[in-house]
């Protein structure tokens, strides 16, 4: 059983409509992009392999 601290799923609901009402875009500088690129496997696999030479 999981349960919620009080307010939680208001402050969840407030921080979801925030994030995909843009609000979060301004604290980024405007040379950062917005759009991306649609996740594929070749895309993932390229990811993944960053984040292991990283980690070695």
């Amino acid at each position: 059983m999981c349960e919620r601290a009080a307010g939680t799923a208001d402050g969840t609901a407030e921080l979801e409509a925030t994030v995909h009402g843009g609000g979060f875009w301004r604290l980024v500088p405007e040379r950062i992009p917005r759009m991306y690129d649609p996740v594929t496997e070749e895309l993932l696999e390229r990811v993944l392999d960053g984040l292991r030479r990283v980690a070695e």
